[in-house]
């Protein structure tokens, strides 16, 4: 089994999941979101995608590239990153990098997701950590806490140095799987402090109770993309006081298929069975499609 499969099953194991073949249940029907919309959230995706390729971590002052071809929106655009960051030795093995992108005007801190033993281990630390600091009653999940922690204070001030050298540039945060995880944290902070922070995930975990999901929630500009019978946005699991921001938006299509403008449906509804927790069954396969193969560089 693939690496990334061995630790979402592991995962899935400690939540209490299992994990199938992949098979429709819940139908609802699509509305469809605009071309540029489209556009918006597959830009994105493609930056999620880019944090998992190596010369993006590790090379600061270079142009965005993807080896494996998968992020041609981002390779198109003018951009260079102003911090890459990847810790064998940190808690989680937080990798990724803060670019400013010049032809969208705009500054992007991605996370990358899963692919590390040392990642793996952040996961399955299911317990929680008060953080009134972010919001009260608020509790996260420790492992995607401490793993923010390890590159907080760094990360926070690369993001102020690039704000002040790009005035008038917006600001947005992206990850797929634990790098959403550790976004939607770190975009949390940064809106705390006064930025305007965007934050678009891509097969998201439960990052925290019901509180923080709410708080986050209320904080408006946050794109939570799932794709079909994902597993991930549904670990941990409610039951373990874990629950998912909204709005979630929803890719009911199958693997490897090109997502059009109707393939994509807007659930306004906090924590949803609508659309991805509402699938009976879960699919690792579908965790590694979002618009494309976004768990692919390396």
């Amino acid at each position: 089994m693939h690496h990334l499969g061995k630790v979402l099953t592991t995962f899935a194991a400690c939540a209490g999941l299992g994990v199938a073949a992949p098979s429709s249940s819940v139908q609802i029907t699509p509305r469809e979101v605009s071309p540029q919309f489209l556009q918006q959230l597959t830009l994105y995706a493609q930056y999620s995608a880019a944090a998992y390729c190596s010369s993006n971590t590790n090379s600061p002052n270079t142009k965005l590239t993807c080896s494996v071809g998968n992020c041609p929106l981002v390779e198109g655009a003018n951009t260079k990153t102003l911090t890459e960051f990847e810790d064998n030795e940190a808690f989680g093995d937080v990798a990724g990098f803060l670019a400013v992108d010049e032809s969208n005007q705009q500054i992007v801190l991605s996370f990358r997701g899963t692919r590390s033993i040392e990642t793996w281990a952040a996961n399955v630390q299911l317990g929680k950590e008060d953080v009134d600091e972010l919001c009260d009653g608020c509790e996260v999940h420790t492992g995607f806490w401490k793993s923010w922690e390890s590159v907080a204070t760094a990360t926070l001030d690369s993001v102020k140095k690039a704000l002040q050298a790009y005035p008038g540039f917006k600001l947005a945060v992206t990850g797929h799987s634990f790098g959403a995880a550790v976004g939607t944290l770190a975009a949390t902070v940064l809106r705390n402090s006064g930025s305007e922070v965007a934050l678009y995930t891509y097969g998201s975990p439960r990052v925290g109770n019901q509180e923080f999901a709410d708080y986050v929630s209320g904080q408006g500009s946050n794109f939570r993309v799932t794709h079909s019978n994902d597993i991930v946005p549904r670990l941990p699991p409610r039951l373990l006081g874990y629950h998912q921001t909204s709005p979630e938006y929803w890719i009911p299509s199958g693997n490897n298929e090109t997502v059009g403008t109707a393939d994509i449906e807007m659930i306004n509804e906090a924590d949803s069975d609508m659309g991805n927790a509402g699938q009976k069954t879960q699919s690792i396969e579908a965790h590694k499609w979002y618009t494309d193969h976004i768990y692919e560089c390396k």
